[in-house]
């Protein structure tokens, strides 16, 4: 067994008195962590949690400061992934699949906002996640694309990506709990299979959070949407104690 196999077998142990001299020796030798990365990837499996952790809190804060800088929701939703799956290029993959959702809703001939979001959530098979809300895996976009489920915010920003590619002025609406699409002809709510909605239910949604719907119904800009992501993720790893990856998310939030 070679050094870095012999790494990887005891960052499996689960006792800290062998992991944690281990941990302290990779993150003291960067090309030694590069390395036993890579061949953890390489494997084929989940890497340990203790070298995922390792490799978040080593990469944390240039992932913080990119984040910051990205202005554009497109840029910021292909940058939130690297929380779940460091060190890997996640817009490659995704810009792709928007690419072709897009291209197919070109020859259907989808021209407006209630229609894409009614073809997102029929013909595509978007929906809300229901029975497992917080998971983290409803707020990254790439794991939304795979699942084909999530968060009413992770939705809406599919939406508003797609429709973007087909040159559509789309906006998010944000208010208390919820985020729903507003386009032209008026609001859809992507986590309800797309179906459109009137500004008397947003309005009785806001009065049940006890405030009222007018200040709620500008929309949400971009880095708005991109902040309340990683705060959703904050809430959703802090519940799992998964405190390394909470962290790093409330430094998103907030850097």
């Amino acid at each position: 067994m070679d050094r870095v196999a012999a790494i990887l077998a005891l960052l499996e142990d689960r006792d800290p008195r062998v992991v944690d001299p281990l941990l302290s020796r990779l993150a003291a030798d960067e090309s030694l962590l590069d390395r036993t990365w890579l061949a953890a990837l390489e494997r084929g499996q989940e890497p340990p949690m203790a070298l995922v952790h390792l490799v978040l809190r080593q990469d944390a804060e240039a992932l913080v400061d990119a984040f910051a800088e990205a202005e554009d929701l497109e840029t910021g939703v292909w940058l939130l992934p690297r929380l779940l799956k460091p060190r890997f290029d996640h817009r490659g993959a995704g810009v792709v699949a928007l690419d072709e959702v897009a291209a197919r809703l070109r020859l259907d001939g989808i021209s407006d906002g209630g229609a894409l979001a009614e073809w997102l959530c029929g013909e595509c098979g978007f929906a809300g996640d229901r029975s497992d809300f917080d998971n983290p895996l409803n707020t990254y976009l790439t794991t939304v694309l795979e699942r084909r489920m999530g968060m009413p915010i992770a939705l809406t920003s599919l939406w508003i990506l797609v429709g973007r590619r087909l040159g559509l002025p789309l906006e998010a609406i944000a208010i208390p709990g919820h985020v729903v699409g507003r386009w032209s002809g008026g609001y859809v709510d992507l986590f309800e299979a797309g179906r459109a909605i009137t500004v008397d239910e947003l309005d009785e949604r806001v009065r049940g959070f006890g405030g009222r719907a007018a200040p709620f119904l500008a929309p949400a800009s971009d880095r708005a949407l991109l902040r309340r992501m990683a705060r959703n993720l904050t809430h959703s790893y802090l519940r799992r104690e998964d405190v390394v990856r909470a962290t790093i998310a409330h430094g998103l939030a907030t850097g």
